[in-house]
């Protein structure tokens, strides 16, 4: 049997790569998921293909990732100097934005599926496989010979969307994610999102096929035969919705919807099991986040809240306002709703006083797990078009960089990003790791409810509270020496101040590790999922870079 080789990232279920492994199996094809995730990854995808008995008949890699893009074209290199000679395919987010550089510019790739491949890839496959033109598959961007001159790179019409009632439940091989032996799987009851963010390749990306109807839901009995499904053949009991945003444009709707899917739970027999959702901070309304702890035991919600600066929102067309921020952090103390979210400190616009402003918000919601960073510029969107217009772009197409338009705040962002990399963005950043351990928390306070300590609610908070503390008064420790001294001592400043960071960083971090320690003895089996001992297992508290890094939230697994 012809098989295809499908190559992104897996640091937990790949849902994109899993919804085509099912279509190309119920069209009779084999795929292999191999996850790339990072450099140990390469060698080991790299001989899975050139090192199989057989050739797959076509090779898909992921392009969702603008920023490691490079990482997956430098695999496709490899692949034909070590003699695949077989049909490369790029897909995803960045790969359909920029399907004329990367077929201009790399050879080794044959083709790009554009927007949501399950059909696309199928009809690609086949069509390689029999030696049919690729010029009637929909949704497609391949390089076609020319009778003089260099190859044309050609683009079909865009596929129509396919109604999600129609796809196969994605792949579901191997063995789930678990917390203290509880069974975590992601899950999709929607795709796109309404809203229009100006950084956010998502709604620019479905904007492209469904211009003005960016936002499609599946049907609640489907998504609730799935959940049923998963925890009778895989025993999941923690399902991570990973919607780009779960929530419908009506507090109303939501309401009914949510009822509804915990309904039709209850009538098909589930078992105990918690979710994991994201939201906006319009989203925020009382009955429904009720209704939500309530009805679909949510243990932790991602809020997008990105900024609390009017300049910030407005930047980024946020379609919120500062209000909006703080009432989402009054709800969610008055639930004890686990809430984390991200920070766009920096944007294009930028201000001291929206920094100021959002240092005051970090100060105001101390206990709430978070990290921070730029606003970056990915494929597709509105604010590269603005950015690129006002020619304030360096770089190119594979990874666009900018100035600041305040030369202070630009610098304060230098030395912020020089301070703050290891607590934010390093190898077992701290930020992330905080948000992992509340997490390990509320599963244990959940399924655990016979050991759980009152105590260890509040040291959970307490070692978020630390953190968020040091890290408002470290960033207005930053805006102070701008504010007064000149640029030839940043140096020297940094010098003195990251020793300060990375030994708070040592004490809360052996906290949150003995805090792990203690709930694993007490509940006496399997394992958090943060860091213990030497032991890293991350599957939730590095789902979506974009929740809790440098890149933006407008960046898809």
């Amino acid at each position: 049997m012809s098989w295809v080789a499908l190559v992104g990232p897996e640091i937990e279920e790949n849902l994109s790569l899993r919804y085509l492994a099912s279509s190309l199996a119920r069209a009779g094809y084999r795929s292999e998921i191999l996850g790339f995730n990072g450099d140990n990854d390469f060698g080991r995808v790299l001989a899975a293909i050139l090192d199989a008995d057989e050739a797959p008949v076509v090779v898909g890699i992921s392009l969702a990732f603008q920023w490691r893009a490079r990482d997956f074209l430098a695999l496709a290199m490899a692949l034909r100097e070590g003699g695949y000679t077989g049909h490369i395919t790029t897909g995803g987010h960045f790969g359909t934005f920029a399907c004329k550089e990367v077929l201009a510019e790399f050879d080794e790739v044959d083709s790009v599926c554009r927007q949501e491949a399950e059909e696309t890839l199928v009809a690609l496959v086949r069509a390689v496989e029999n030696g049919t033109p690729l010029s009637a598959i929909a949704g497609l961007a391949y390089r076609e010979k020319t009778a003089d001159g260099p190859d044309e790179v050609r683009l079909t019409c865009l596929p129509t969307m396919p109604d999600l009632a129609s796809l196969p439940r994605p792949d579901r091989r191997g063995a789930p994610a678990a917390c203290f032996d509880h069974a975590i799987a992601p899950i999709v009851s929607s795709r796109g999102c309404y809203a229009n963010c100006t950084f956010c390749c998502i709604a620019a990306w479905h904007e492209q096929t469904m211009p003005g109807k960016r936002y499609r839901v599946r049907d609640i009995g489907d998504v609730a035969d799935e959940m049923v499904a998963m925890q009778r053949e895989r025993n999941v009991e923690v399902f991570v919705f990973h919607d780009d945003n779960f929530f419908l444009p009506g507090h109303s709707k939501n309401l009914v919807r949510i009822n509804a899917l915990a309904d039709a739970l209850e009538e098909r027999g589930i078992g105990r099991y918690a979710t994991v959702v994201k939201a906006r901070p319009t989203d925020a309304d009382p009955a429904v986040f009720r209704a939500l702890v309530e009805r679909l035991h949510c243990i932790r919600t991602y809020v997008g809240i990105e900024t609390d600066a009017d300049q910030g929102l407005e930047t980024l067309n946020r379609w919120a306002q500062s209000r909006h921020n703080h009432a989402t952090i009054a709800l969610a103390r008055e639930l004890d709703l686990y809430t984390c979210f991200n920070l766009l400190l920096f944007d294009p616009d930028t201000t001291v006083e929206s920094l100021e402003t959002n240092i005051s918000f970090i100060e105001a919601a101390p206990e709430f797990a978070f990290n921070f960073g730029r606003v970056e510029l990915y494929a597709g969107t509105p604010l590269l078009q603005r950015m690129l217009a006002e020619g304030r772009c360096t770089g190119d197409w594979m990874q666009w960089d900018y100035k600041l338009h305040d030369p202070a705040v630009e610098r304060i962002f230098d030395l912020t990003m020089k301070l703050f990399h290891p607590r934010n963005f390093g190898d077992g950043a701290l930020a992330n790791h905080l948000m992992g351990t509340r997490f390990d928390a509320e599963v244990c306070r959940y399924f655990h409810p016979d050991v759980w300590r009152k105590s260890w609610g509040d040291e959970a908070k307490d070692l978020s509270r630390a953190l968020s503390t040091d890290t408002a008064q470290s960033l207005r420790k930053i805006l102070a020496h701008v504010t007064a001294n000149e640029a030839r001592t940043d140096r020297a400043f940094v010098r003195a101040l990251a020793p300060e960071l990375r030994a708070a960083e040592e004490v809360i971090g052996e906290r949150a590790r003995d805090f792990a320690r203690a709930m694993q003895a007490a509940i006496g089996r399997g394992a958090p999922l943060t860091i213990l001992g030497d032991r890293v297992a991350t599957p939730l508290q590095t789902q979506r870079r974009a929740e809790s890094s440098l890149v933006s939230s407008g960046e898809v697994v």
